[in-house]
């Protein structure tokens, strides 16, 4: 099996690529193609391994040099070549093409030159899949029902988005509008967005997912999950669509798992000895970043890549109709990113997250020679919502970098006892704790309103948790952080099919929760898991915000301290625009005020890319 084309365009011939033979562009893979990672995605992928060697021109055949390549079957994937070959076209006249060129799409679907060097950039094609062909009568093996199977099948043929990362994360989103919003009309921006939530942003998969996600036992292949076959995928998929977009986000964040790798696998730069003024730190920070370091700078790359998606979207000429696509949010999550070295741990991360759009079945191109007013009419809507969902994961994640990594202090812990069952989560009992030391260790009760929470026996249900400061060594953002550990829950009442904690920490203006994962019910349950709070310098809330600003793209080399100081107060603009976050179980915000901050929010960004003000800072700065 491999990949045929009828064009190659590995050659450059002055600004122009020359095509070559098509045996020299043949790629072969080793049969059969094994199943990989699904991270909940409907459609099974099989990854390809290139036949090692040389050709029979002497050359060495492309793609065995270390790229990684995905296979997707073409039966479920429903319209996807069409829309891929018109990419991967478009790609090439733009002469951003990759080195395997397919079938071009049929006359009158071909992208014609004129359609983009007349109508300005379409930056939003570096954040498709790449796609290099069609794979033809591939042997596909894979296992379902402890049964090894084996089927004949094309594949479309991808550069793996995991490639490069040690064990990848992946949040997949599925977003874009469906059928209702297909027949609905909007009359202002506030409408629009309410009608964008009611589609709904669903949680579609989550490949490598933290302890507070459950999910099914690892495979073979240590670097993903197995979700089994089509009827476990769909039963897996219903608790994750049950999360809220923001839950989604924090949990793609906890990368504590990491961490946890470096510290279990010792090296000799882990026991360096700690540095005059370090003030007690672990030695193992002195040369790794902490889970809390590490979010922050992941979280901020998220931001600038949903930044640089949102406007890549506002210029594409023409709208389009992308029904039911969906964005692929990775992380790598299997390596902790070094503190000193020749690399710095800003470009470290960066060079590890990835965003990806993708999931074209329901999709077509639409281009501004071969595009009606009719049909540029009829897909006004469906791209205003699309546009809606892409601001909506960014004002989720500026929201969440805003309340999580820019408190100077936390002045309370919240501590919140849930059952979890097959119908979703309801809340047992709630303590707080307003005081606490330097170290220490508190046995909390728990409240259900006014009332303690007992059980049959009378005795307290009680949480034990154990609260410690711990310095960061420079160079840091944060002046050092709170390690809280959820010990154990005592005297619980057996009824749940399943038990969990959800910790939250809270300032005048922020708000930072984790979750725990679930373990059987019990009169006493263990978790002794660990998280992290951090708090920033005090008075350095400008330096935070100046951090998120130019994540988000906006100019900040005019603007002085004073005003980003006053933006990241109670009354100031970034605070205004960035609500507090929802964290209480079963709670929901109204959608129309969300709405609404959202839009304020994405206009007063669009505002800072435009023009020479930033949008997101009050008028009179």
């Amino acid at each position: 099996m491999g990949i045929t084309s009828s064009f190659c365009c590995t050659d450059r011939s002055g600004t122009r690529r020359k095509s070559q033979p098509l045996s020299s562009c043949y790629v072969d893979f080793h049969k059969p193609a094994e199943a990989t990672q699904q991270g909940g995605a409907q459609a099974r992928l099989f990854r390809l391994l290139p036949v090692a060697g040389n050709n029979s021109k002497g050359r060495r055949p492309l793609g065995s040099g270390g790229p990684e390549w995905l296979g997707k079957d073409v039966t479920s994937s429903f319209n996807e070549v069409d829309f891929y070959n018109e990419i991967l076209h478009m790609r090439r006249l733009l002469q951003q093409d990759p080195p395997l060129q397919p079938v071009l799409p049929k006359l009158g679907q071909q992208v014609k030159e004129e359609d983009l060097s007349q109508t300005g950039p379409w930056g939003i094609v570096d954040f498709m899949v790449s796609y290099h062909g069609l794979a033809r009568s591939c042997t596909c093996s894979w296992v379902a029902d402890g049964r090894e199977r084996q089927r004949v099948a094309d594949l479309l043929v991808f550069r793996s988005p995991f490639e490069g990362l040690a064990r990848p994360r992946m949040l997949h989103l599925e977003l874009g509008p469906r059928s209702l919003a297909l027949q609905a009309r909007h009359e202002n921006q506030i409408s629009t967005g309410i009608l964008a939530r009611q589609e709904g942003i669903f949680v579609d998969g989550f490949l490598s997912p933290p302890e507070s996600i459950s999910s099914e036992g690892p495979t073979l292949d240590l670097r993903g999950w197995s979700w089994g076959d089509n009827t476990q995928r769909r039963a897996k998929r219903l608790p994750l669509q049950r999360m809220q977009l923001s839950q989604a986000l924090s949990s793609l964040l906890d990368l504590r798992a990491a961490i946890a790798e470096e510290r279990f696998w010792p090296s000799e730069d882990s026991f360096v000895p700690a540095r005059p003024g370090a003030r007690g730190a672990d030695a193992f920070l002195h040369n790794f970043l902490c889970a809390a370091e590490y979010s922050e700078l992941a979280l901020l790359a998220f931001v600038c890549e949903l930044s640089r998606l949102l406007r890549a979207c506002e210029e594409v000429p023409v709208p389009q109709k992308w029904v039911q696509s969906s964005l692929a949010l990775l992380v790598e999550a299997g390596v902790a990113p070094p503190r000193r070295g020749p690399i710095q741990p800003e470009t470290w991360v960066t060079s590890r997250v990835k965003i990806q759009i993708l999931g074209w079945s329901k999709s077509s191109l639409s281009l501004p020679g071969s595009t009606t007013q009719d049909e540029r009419q009829d897909n006004e809507l469906p791209w205003q919502i699309y546009q809606h969902h892409v601001g909506r994961v960014l004002w989720e994640s500026a929201r969440l970098y805003f309340h999580s990594f820019c408190a100077e202090e936390w002045v309370k812990f919240t501590v919140q006892l849930c059952e979890v069952s097959k119908g979703g989560s309801s809340l047992l009992g709630t303590a707080e704790l307003s005081s606490f030391g330097a170290c220490e260790s508190r046995t909390l009760k728990l409240h259900k309103g006014d009332t303690p929470l007992t059980n049959s026996m009378g005795r307290p249900t009680q949480v034990v948790v154990t609260l410690k400061f711990l310095p960061l060594p420079e160079p840091s953002n944060f002046t050092g952080l709170w390690q809280a550990q959820v010990e154990r829950a005592e005297h619980v009442e057996v009824g749940a099919d399943s038990l969990c904690v959800m910790l939250t920490a809270t300032s005048r203006q922020h708000s930072m929760s984790h979750r725990t994962r679930e373990v059987p019910n019990a009169a006493e349950v263990s978790w002794n898991e660990e998280f992290e709070f951090p708090i920033i310098p005090v008075g350095k809330e400008a330096a935070s915000g100046q951090r998120l600003l130019e994540a988000l793209g906006q100019p900040t080399k005019s603007i002085t301290q004073e005003a980003l100081t006053e933006s990241m107060g109670l009354k100031g603009g970034l605070a205004r625009h960035l609500p507090p976050l929802v964290f209480e179980e079963g709670k929901k915000e109204d959608p129309r005020a969300a709405s609404a901050g959202q839009v304020a929010f994405i206009a007063e960004l669009r505002s800072g890319w435009y023009e020479p003000r930033c949008g997101l800072l009050d008028n009179n700065y």
